[in-house]
């Protein structure tokens, strides 16, 4: 849906009105608080999704900066529809200068380039989707970083690209970006690329950090609830699994498992619940058909294999529960 339309008090005192029944307008509930000195109207604010309301905070920060800000990690991440976990609960901007805090008011200032690197998307300006993934990959856990780094290789699915990147000094075509976190947007990274660029960190063991997520990336991730689960098992010592399996139903159709464990004839499934709730995901089928489609085709794959394990995310973050889990499944740690 769009974007509500951000009021400032100019625009009050344009049409003659007093800035102070923007007080009272909030009271009210008619008017939502986006940030200080902004406001929405609370039906519009209401009906956003929460990375469509982090992205209205950024438009409502961008409308009160004298100098356009350069968006950057987590809020550059929603814009290439990187792989984040969750809403990022501040903003991240670029700055050539530190003045004052690195943390204030909710904007989180990274000191870096505000000339190199950077792509227009929209009204925004942003690092771009390599210098992203690298900032990320330094700044987050081995699990999420490596969903960050799978989810830059892969190739973007032409149904799900909703953002249009150019370079800065090119006007962007008028569009109103997608701020989301399923579909990568924009050309997929090379490996090589990402290599090249953790090659060029300034310090040892920076180097070390980013090459052990560059080369432990997939493109084959389906998510990242899958991508994390593969970092964790990793982590504790299960074997590595072959991604996106390949097997054939009764009616000839193809399935793809998401983890599968050749030695013992193990598959491995990730179930988050858009799988079930995604409009886009069910082919135009009701929740419950959807639920009965996934039970058939579990069903048929089982009785190719020795076993089938299940997992959501409650049980994948928890370190002693997934590990118990995968063990009863029949899988052993190194």
């Amino acid at each position: 849906m769009s974007m509500p339309r951000l009021i400032l008090p100019s625009d009050f005192e344009k049409s003659g009105r007093d800035r102070r029944q923007l007080v009272e307008l909030c009271n009210s509930g008619e008017l939502t608080r986006v940030r200080r000195g902004v406001y929405a109207k609370t039906a519009a604010v209401r009906e956003l999704s929460p990375l469509q309301n982090y992205g209205l905070n950024i438009l409502a920060f961008q409308a009160l900066t004298s100098r356009q800000p350069v968006l950057c990690h987590a809020s550059a991440a929603l814009l290439w529809g990187l792989w984040i976990v969750g809403t990022p609960r501040r903003l991240h901007v670029m700055t050539d200068v530190m003045v004052g805090g690195r943390n204030e008011n909710g904007v989180i200032r990274h000191r870096g380039s505000m000339t190199d690197g950077l792509q227009r998307c929209g009204p925004f300006l942003l690092t771009d989707k390599l210098t992203t993934v690298m900032q990320l990959i330094l700044a987050l856990d081995f699990p999420y970083a490596v969903a960050i780094c799978d989810s830059s290789l892969r190739a973007p699915n032409r149904e799900h690209q909703f953002n249009h990147f150019t370079p800065p000094i090119v006007e962007s075509p008028q569009f109103e970006p997608l701020w989301q976190s399923t579909y990568p947007q924009g050309q997929a990274l090379r490996r090589e690329d990402l290599m090249v660029a953790a090659d060029k960190l300034p310090t040892a063991s920076a180097r070390r950090r980013a090459l052990a997520v560059i080369s432990f990336a997939n493109p084959l991730s389906g998510s990242a609830g899958e991508s994390i689960s593969r970092a964790k098992m990793h982590l504790f010592g299960f074997p590595a699994p072959v991604l996106q399996k390949h097997f054939t139903l009764r009616d000839g159709s193809d399935a793809f498992t998401d983890f599968w464990f050749q030695k013992i004839k193990l598959v491995g499934e990730f179930d988050g619940k858009g799988k079930y709730l995604r409009d886009d995901w069910g082919g135009g089928l009701s929740i419950q058909d959807r639920v009965m489609k996934e039970k058939q085709r579990e069903n048929q794959i089982r009785a190719q294999v020795s076993g089938f394990v299940r997992w959501e995310w409650k049980e994948m973050m928890n370190r002693e529960r997934f590990i118990s889990l995968l063990r009863e499944a029949g899988l052993r740690q190194q």
